[in-house]
């Protein structure tokens, strides 16, 4: 029984929004908030990397990024009934307004999740001059799934979201956040504290 749970889990998370995927798996995200909008593609040669290509578009500004990332998997630990991860992130590219300037990121990311909960966390700095100065960024998130979907049907999830931005006026955002997931394709959607829609999309192939 805990071989099944753990092999459900496994199946699972390959819709999950993980920045390394299976090896020779291609991963096509999309992230709209209150700050960007954000496409990414990536490949994983290895369960242990990927390699892709981000555009991110600022909502209050004409600033646009271009960058290459390199995500890495830096450990993973599974058990009968969860699966934890742990990641880092790096970009690398330009950033472009009236100027271009050298844009650079850092980020890691964790997750720990049973076939019921789901719990996670993320933390990032970005540096790029006249843009900005080495702002940071940190996000959390709590789930739980209110029925344990079969292989192949729809999985939901309900999570509650944290976001820290210190450099912004509204420092604290909260938000309610729905994840739907089947086979290959994700969709998350929520509202937060100051009333800016969540929309994200992931597809795996």
């Amino acid at each position: 029984m805990g071989y099944i749970i753990f092999l459900l889990l496994i199946l699972a998370s390959t819709a999950e929004a993980r920045p390394v995927s299976y090896p020779d798996g291609w991963t096509l995200m999309s992230r709209n908030n209150w700050e960007t909008s954000r496409l990414h593609l990536h490949n994983s040669p290895t369960v242990n990397y990927s390699l892709g290509a981000v555009v991110e578009d600022y909502r209050n500004s004409d600033r646009r990024d271009f960058n290459l990332q390199l995500n890495n998997l830096l450990l993973r630990q599974n058990t009968s009934t969860s699966q934890a991860n742990i990641y880092s992130m790096i970009e690398l590219g330009v950033a472009t307004d009236d100027s271009t300037e050298f844009n650079k990121a850092l980020s890691f990311a964790g997750d720990w999740e049973t076939r019921r909960y789901f719990t996670s966390y993320s933390a990032s700095i970005q540096h790029a001059e006249v843009f900005d100065n080495g702002s940071f960024h940190q996000k959390a998130r709590v789930g739980i799934a209110p029925y344990l979907g079969k292989f192949g049907s729809i999985h939901t999830w309900l999570m509650l979201q944290v976001e820290h931005h210190p450099e912004e006026d509204k420092e604290f955002r909260t938000a309610p956040v729905i994840r739907l997931f089947k086979n290959e394709f994700l969709f998350e959607i929520g509202l937060d504290s100051e009333k800016d829609f969540i929309f994200n999309f992931i597809y795996r192939h």
